[in-house]
């Protein structure tokens, strides 16, 4: 028999939770009231999942013992334990996931479970003695596996940081722990090892600049290396050397730096018969003898000479931009940028020695142009060329690094992840063998008590009848609907039903038809179950909660004659949001044989009734709802007294104010916005159609009756203003049966609210009030605030 949780983790919204020792712990008969959102569904999940094959166990521990509370305690401790195989849970999750209302709106049947021969009980008992064994050592066997799994997981999550961490900047699959993440680390080590190897430190360092190296820019590609033609040099020194024929005037021969002024002047002075420079006389003799001087070879001579200078010239003007700046030197990657200013330099000589070269060579021939006919030097030296290949390399390297530079950092990038990769090889490989060997512990644990399981069900399933019978089915839906307009047929291969209204194919059901359809056959099912390892324990949770009155009073009755009037069921927890539905069975639950009470010795209906709370608790730095057990009532007194929803509105509503005058923190007052705005609408309805009957159905004007007569009353506050607190606040936040709502009442009303309907009932009836706090255990003073309210408008 279960007993009560001792623990229940990542089930819904049941996170760390420990049971109060407080509560009292499960009996035969447990009644469970929660409102929505409470979590009652949570809570039927978690014990649905501790099944045989489920692995619901981990995330639940619960604590269980024999009827009588002495024989066979233990905890599951998060561990398999056969009291689950007899655990049937009826909920949402039974009827979408083991039936199917499409089509013909068939489902599955109930198979008959025969009788064993003796040598199957003996062997079965043998076979369970050997699970039990089995089940611890698959507990170790699984921790062992989840811890190595673990440290290799972590293994491969450093790895994968170690590479993100070093090539990041390399982009690509480096760029983030998302792109390079503990999975990716675990491929490359499954994978082909041959491309790792270890690297010295400089290549790593190299490669790691390269990584982190900013992108270049391309550098204007051009020859840095001049050369003079070859024959230069030797036509030079035919022109100086040459002397052309002709008459020398005695006065050049005698000043020959004179040469080139005659030569310009005798253009001026052709057909004149006197000097314009000195206004001396010029006869035609001395004319001829000039021309002569100047003949067709001296002009030749010339334009040869003139050639030559400007072909000097030319070179002149491209050596001076053959170089260019040293400074593009700090455009270049790193290792590029002292090879190239060292060749730089190297050129940068040879352009000085060729400019002083062609300097001279400009000068002797200018002095040759000045005068021709006289002779120049008869030797010059070799011109020197500029090598500037040293310069061009580098800036090739340079832009074959920036066309390829992606290319050259992913392919730094491989050889320094193949280096961390292989550094970690040894210890990665010893992780995977002890991860590999601890999950094969696991595989065989687990192999050995699925055949022991496997066996059990073989000796324990024998073939039989299904049922239940469609007799059965159609008579107890008739029986709980109040309608006998569904019939249902079996079907030839006998697991299948065909379920018909008024003679056709039923399609459509109502939820509540299906929920009244599958909660017969669950409990047709648990009927036939076997007992062999003790009667089922059967956990309902919300029935009615789409059903009409009277399919919802079918409902109840029908779930307390199979589960608590009858004797093939163990425990029974019915789990519900009804408030209706759960005073009905606390009525009947104190109308019981002896009627029992908490600890009672009568054991066949020993029983409980809880209150399933949803507080708030910071979890891993995160506020969250978590839900808590409150035994119901808070006295045995008010269990006689309180049988209506009116008492228990009061007694919930009182209790929550009380809380909040109390701690009013921002989670009692949530709490309260949520779940007490349509609470207190009700009572206060209840409350007015007491008082004043012939308002009934009209919130507003029984509220504006009774606050008008507030002041006949003796109420020394502001009557207008508590009345139309009140009825705003319900008219703007009553108005849904869910506690969700996308109008939320402000947190720091609340409480205000709270106070003001309780000044008003004690206003218009102070000895009802003082009655509801007598039978409920309030003191008056728990629920009204002294002085009245100043302001509630």
């Amino acid at each position: 028999m279960l007993r009560r949780f001792e623990s229940i983790n990542k089930c819904g919204i049941f996170e760390d939770f420990r049971w109060d020792d407080s509560v009292p712990d499960f009996e035969r008969i447990n009644l469970i009231y929660g409102s929505n959102g409470a979590g009652k569904t949570s809570l039927a999940r978690a014990v649905d999942d501790l099944g045989s094959g489920g692995s619901g166990h981990l995330n639940v521990s619960i604590r269980m013992s024999g009827l009588d509370k002495s024989t066979n305690q233990r905890t599951s401790d998060h561990a398999p334990d056969d009291e689950f195989d007899r655990v049937f849970v009826f909920g949402d999750r039974y009827i979408d996931q083991n039936h199917d209302f499409t089509e013909d709106t068939e489902i599955e049947a109930v198979l008959t479970l025969g009788k064993r021969s003796v040598e199957d009980e003996k062997r079965i008992a043998e076979l369970r003695r050997l699970v039990l064994s089995e089940e611890a050592a698959f507990k170790t066997a699984l921790d062992a596996e989840r811890a190595a799994a673990k440290a290799l997981e972590e293994g491969y999550t450093s790895v994968a940081r170690g590479v993100v961490n070093a090539l990041q900047r390399a982009q690509g699959d480096y760029r983030s722990n998302g792109s390079y993440s503990a999975a990716v680390a675990k491929r490359r080590f499954e994978g082909s090892h041959s491309t790792w190897a270890l690297i010295d430190d400089s290549t790593r360092t190299a490669d790691l600049a390269t990584i982190n190296s900013d992108e270049r820019h391309r550098v204007e590609t051009k020859t840095h290396s001049f050369a003079l033609r070859s024959d230069l040099c030797r036509d030079v020194l035919d022109s100086l050397a040459e002397k052309p024929v002709s008459v020398v005037l005695d006065t050049l021969q005698q000043h020959p730096d004179a040469t080139s002024w005659v030569e310009a002047g005798r253009r001026h002075h052709e057909g004149s018969s006197s000097c314009i420079y000195c206004g001396g006389g010029l006869s035609d003799q001395r004319k001829a003898q000039i021309e002569q001087h100047f003949s067709d070879e001296v002009e030749r001579v010339q334009k040869a000479v003139d050639e030559l200078l400007r072909e000097v010239e030319s070179a002149q003007d491209a050596l001076r931009i053959l170089l260019g700046d040293v400074a593009i030197a700090g455009t270049l990657f790193e290792d590029l940028r002292e090879p190239y200013r060292a060749a730089h330099r190297a050129a940068s000589e040879q352009v000085r020695q060729l400019a002083t070269w062609l300097a001279s060579v400009q000068t002797d021939l200018e002095t040759k142009r000045s005068n021709v006919v006289m002779a120049g030097k008869g030797t010059i030296a070799d011109p020197p060329a500029v090598d500037g290949a040293g310069i061009d390399e580098s800036v090739a390297a340079h832009n074959a690094r920036v066309d390829k530079h992606a290319e050259i950092v992913q392919q730094a990038a491989k050889r320094v992840e193949g280096h961390l990769l292989k550094e970690s090889e040894t210890k990665i490989a010893w992780l995977v063998q002890a991860s590999n060997g601890a999950a094969a512990a696991r595989v065989t644990a687990d192999g050995r008590l699925r055949k022991y399981r496997e066996e059990i069900a073989a000796l324990e399933v024998v073939e039989g009848d299904p049922l239940p019978s469609a007799e059965t089915m159609t008579r107890e839906l008739a029986r709980i609907l109040g309608r006998n307009e569904l019939v249902f047929t079996l079907m030839p291969d006998g697991k299948h039903y065909r379920l018909t209204r008024h003679g056709e194919a039923a399609r459509e059901l109502s939820t509540g038809e299906r929920t009244a359809i599958t909660l017969i056959h669950f409990l047709e099912h648990v009927k036939q179950a076997d007992a062999s390892s003790g009667k089922p324990i059967v956990i309902i949770d919300d029935p009615v909660s789409s059903l009409d009155s009277g399919a919802a009073l079918g409902i109840s009755t029908y779930i307390w004659s199979e589960t608590v009037a009858k004797e093939h069921i163990e425990q029974v927890f019915l789990l519900t949001h009804n408030f209706e539905l759960f005073r009905q069975w606390d009525i009947q639950i104190d109308g019981l044989p002896s009627k029992p009470r908490r600890g009672a010795a009568n054991k066949e209906y020993s029983s409980n009734c809880y209150e399933l709370v949803p507080g708030h608790e910071v979890i891993a730095g995160v506020m969250r709802r978590v839900p808590r057990f409150r035994y119901w009532p808070p006295n045995e007194d008010t269990r006689k007294k309180v049988r209506s929803s009116y008492h228990h509105s009061f007694i919930a509503t009182a209790g929550a104010f009380r809380d909040l005058r109390s701690e009013p923190s921002m989670e009692k007052r949530l709490d309260s916005m949520l779940l007490f705005p349509n609470v207190m609408r009700r009572m206060l309805e209840t409350f007015l159609a007491f008082k004043n009957p012939t308002t009934v159905g009209s919130f507003t004007v029984a509220m504006r009756d009774m606050g008008s007569r507030l002041e006949e009353l003796n109420y020394t506050g502001d009557a207008d203003a508590l009345r139309l607190h009140l009825t705003r606040f319900m008219h703007s936040s009553s108005h849904d049966e869910s506690p969700e709502t996308n109008v939320p009442v402000s947190p720091d009303e609340i409480e205000s609210v709270m106070a003001s309907v309780f000044a008003f009932m004690h206003a218009v009836d102070r000895e009802h009030l003082e009655g509801l706090c007598e039978v409920s255990g309030f003191e008056l003073s728990d629920i009204l605030v002294a002085p009245p309210l100043a302001d509630l408008s």
